[in-house]
């Protein structure tokens, strides 16, 4: 059997520039030899001759784009991405069907070609990991945020915060050292996500074994200050009374720092204790 050119059936990539492209359209209008000009520039004939005869349906201007064109133009895709961008920034972003559900009544409502899946209502897969690419954007992961969270973040309630902490700081002559911020997370005794575990093909329950289903939650509270020092973390432990061994372990000092706190709360409230 005779042998097959591989590179020649898989055809090489272009690797001329708009450039090169707007120079060999000059020649050709100058009426120099198409079979020249596609040599010289490394340009094929028959995208010289759709180009010179202004066929090409992705043209722009004088000098036409390179590739496969658009479903939306990039007029439309520009204002589509805007559009993404003002409701992520609103904290209501769209999610990838949504984007490709919008794409398609786009499509249909300026009745532009195009090959969408008109039964599911929605652009392709393909046009929208295209489109991602196109304007350099990337699916992320939201932290779940409240109403009350976003409404009271505003620029009217930072300011205002701002300028009291300003004032605060020149009364008292405050410095770093003396500006604290606390915060506080939750710690379950069970881990939440299990890591994957190698079984048999086909199997349609895989279990492992953990302390417990449901875990106890058990709240962190951390606090530091503006120059970067910070208190030893304390944890709200969900029990009645206070135990010596909660404090086995626990950094110099907080022994009389959690006596102090356990003080503060009754026996039917939960004491506070050191890490």
């Amino acid at each position: 059997m005779a042998s097959v050119n591989t590179k020649a059936k898989q055809g090489r990539s272009a690797t001329w520039t708009q450039d090169d492209l707007k120079q060999a359209l000059d020649d050709l209008r100058s009426n120099r030899g198409l079979n020249e000009v596609s040599r010289l520039y490394g340009i094929s004939k028959p995208t010289l001759k759709r180009h010179i005869n202004n066929v090409n349906k992705i043209a722009n201007g004088e000098v036409m784009k390179r590739g496969r064109t658009t479903v939306l133009p990039d007029a439309i895709e520009k204002e589509l991405v805007e559009h993404i961008f003002q409701l992520e920034g609103m904290l209501f972003g769209m999610t990838r069907n949504g984007i490709r559900r919008l794409a398609f009544q786009i499509a249909e409502i300026n009745k532009l070609p195009h090959n969408f899946n008109k039964k599911e209502g929605m652009a392709g897969k393909d046009w929208f990991s295209s489109f991602m690419k196109r304007h350099k954007l990337s699916l992320r992961q939201p932290e779940a945020t409240s109403l009350a969270r976003s409404s009271g973040f505003n620029k009217a309630s930072v300011s205002a915060f701002f300028d009291k902490l300003e004032t605060l700081i020149k009364q008292h002559k405050l410095d770093a050292l003396r500006i604290f911020n606390c915060d506080e997370t939750g710690l379950s005794t069970v881990q939440k996500k299990q890591q994957k575990v190698v079984c048999q093909t086909g199997r349609h329950q895989v279990g492992k074994i953990t302390s417990a289903e449901r875990g106890i939650n058990t709240t962190a509270i951390f606090c530091a200050n503006a120059a970067g020092n910070h208190i030893p973390p304390m944890l709200i432990y969900k029990r009645k009374r206070m135990k010596e061994e909660l404090l086995d372990g626990a950094p110099p000092g907080q022994r009389d720092a959690a006596r102090g706190a356990f003080v503060c709360f009754t026996q039917e409230e939960t004491p506070v204790t050191s890490a």
